[in-house]
């Protein structure tokens, strides 16, 4: 059964799956590759195109259809980054990856450039095993973190992709590490200089579609709350809202802005 469910997952563009057990559940772990190759701009690759929740939501809808009709789950709900477990660590336990030093999890074919959905069913799926390879070590991403947020483990208060989706005045620290990192919204360094991610594989197609890569003031001012979510909401940077944005690209100008509450 576990193989059939992982050639469906195929069939409708998903490559890399796994199982793990949750509680009394097993979960059906997803691996959504999205790099589409970096462009000169202020944003991180993964916020480029769609909103991967929309993508993931809808890839694992049909996972839980097919459980449902094929094998009459009784169980069977889609989760991504928000859910009743971590995804990477389900990932990790499925045999999806490692962790690298820069906190991430490392798939060896897809290096740290995919989204991590999963389904929890009430099916008995054979659980898969973590895998026995691991990071490289070599340090990189530590050294090239603008944040130093890597330095004896991960420091989420001072990674510039944090520091980027909080709302609220920030400290000068935290603008300088803005500015060192160089982006209005995510940051890519750490995985940039990763030797993992040297040779990413095709992204799904639903990532591949008009894509912006630079966030601009002009794109954003004067825009009214409805107006700024009917033009962006289907981008994963539009759900912090305009003013956290306008205020990373104010820093990135060294401008000062007004608070962002």
């Amino acid at each position: 059964m576990k193989n059939k469910v992982k050639d469906f997952a195929a069939s409708i563009g998903i490559a890399e799956t796994g199982v793990s057990v949750f509680g009394e559940d097993k979960a059906f772990v997803c691996l959504f590759p999205y790099f589409t190759g970096y462009e000169p701009g202020n944003l991180s690759v993964y916020a480029y195109g769609a909103d991967y929740h929309l993508v993931t939501r809808e890839k694992l809808g049909k996972i839980c259809e097919f459980l449902k009709t094929e094998y009459g789950a009784k169980k069977a709900a889609g989760f991504a980054d928000i859910g009743p477990s971590v995804d990477r660590e389900l990932a990790y336990r499925a045999g999806l990856g490692f962790y690298g030093k820069n906190d991430l999890l490392i798939n060896p074919r897809l290096g740290s450039y995919f989204f991590i959905g999963y389904v929890l069913t009430d099916l008995s799926l054979e659980p898969d095993k973590p895998l026995d390879e691991g990071c490289l070590g070599c340090g990189k991403c530590i050294k090239a973190c603008p944040g130093n947020a890597l330095s004896g483990g991960f420091f989420a208060e001072r990674c510039a992709s944090a520091i980027n989706q909080k709302k609220g005045e920030l400290t000068e620290e935290e603008k300088a590490i803005i500015r060192r990192s160089g982006y209005a919204f995510g940051c890519d360094i750490c995985q940039k200089v990763c030797p993992h991610n040297q040779k990413p594989p095709k992204p799904m197609p639903e990532f591949t579609k008009n894509l912006i890569t630079n966030l601009r003031r002009d794109m954003f001012e004067g825009l009214s709350n409805k107006e700024f979510k009917e033009r962006y909401g289907e981008y994963a940077f539009a759900w912090r809202g305009k003013a956290v944005l306008l205020r990373n690209i104010g820093i990135l100008e060294n401008k000062s802005v007004d608070n962002c509450r």
